[in-house]
């Protein structure tokens, strides 16, 4: 029987790049489909450790830390080739799914749900000189 399972891409913050990844056998990293290129993934707009503010089920906003970065990937369909499964599963940007713990929660957050990043004022003043 023919193996239709494909890694579940999940973004490594130190090495800055997707780790393929195996959850059914205890999320151990293994190697890409053949012949796939992962220069071809997008590449997140947030990343572990960045306070976000989303909107999830209901109007108002919280605020949260992403956890972790993930696209999709797992099993697909017999009749459906692995370029096709490949296509479908990784390289839309909209299919990155972020891990955002809020609240002591985990919630998981599709990226036009995330309102945007806070960013420390140490870190604005680096950039932006102070006002007097």
């Amino acid at each position: 029987m023919i193996e239709r399972y494909l890694p579940v891409p999940v973004w490594n913050n130190m090495l800055g790049k997707w780790d393929p990844t195996d959850f059914r056998n205890g999320q151990r990293v293994v190697t890409w489909p053949t012949d796939f290129e992962p220069a071809t993934l997008p590449v997140p707009e947030y990343v572990d450790g960045d306070r976000v503010q989303f909107v999830r089920d209901e109007t108002c906003a919280r605020e949260g830390v992403v956890r972790r970065v993930f696209l999709s990937g797992g099993v697909y369909g017999p009749l459906e080739s692995v370029e096709t499964a490949i296509q479908r599963f990784y390289l839309d940007a909209e299919n990155i799914t972020y891990i955002v713990t809020a609240r002591g929660h985990d919630h998981r957050i599709k990226g036009w749900n995330i309102l945007g990043r806070f960013v420390s004022r140490e870190r604005i003043s680096s950039i932006l000189p102070m006002r007097d």
